[in-house]
């Protein structure tokens, strides 16, 4: 189950980055983090929603926690692989340089802090996708 959730999440989570980078270029449209929240929030929804109707069981404690774990660090990665192709895709974005010299501007510590923050925030909404969604979603799958 862990498996097929966390493959499920990143091929979900890779379409909607393709499809939000494509956007944005195609029609030159400024998109902001929110877009990047609700795309990771759709793409866990989905693998909940896809390994809960294939296994027929919610996950127990621990595979909600290692899920919700293993989400976030697929999500970094497949982020900074997008952000990677952007900056050598797009004509209009700055150099990689430009992008770490801004980096490497901010103090260490709020950078920190804000990373901190974002993976927690990040970590509690998977565990109530893969926690309390997939128990409603079990009971309305048995229900139906």
């Amino acid at each position: 189950m862990i498996t097929k959730t966390i493959l499920n999440f990143t091929g979900l989570y890779a379409a909607f980055q393709l499809c939000i980078i494509t956007i944005g270029e195609v029609f030159n449209i400024e998109m902001n983090s929110g877009v990047q929240i609700g795309a990771m929030i759709g793409a866990a929804y989905g693998a909940m929603a896809a390994s809960v109707s294939a296994f027929g069981r919610a996950p127990t404690l621990r595979e909600n926690w290692i899920m919700s774990v293993s989400v976030n660090i697929s999500a970094l990665v497949v982020s900074f692989i997008s952000l990677i192709a952007l900056l050598f895709l797009s004509a209009d974005a700055p150099a990689i340089g430009d992008v770490m010299l801004v980096v490497s501007e901010l103090p260490l510590g709020i950078l920190m802090i804000g990373f901190v923050v974002a993976i927690l925030l990040q970590t509690l909404v998977c565990l109530l996708i893969f926690g309390k969604v997939a128990r409603r979603y079990i009971t309305k799958l048995n229900l139906a």
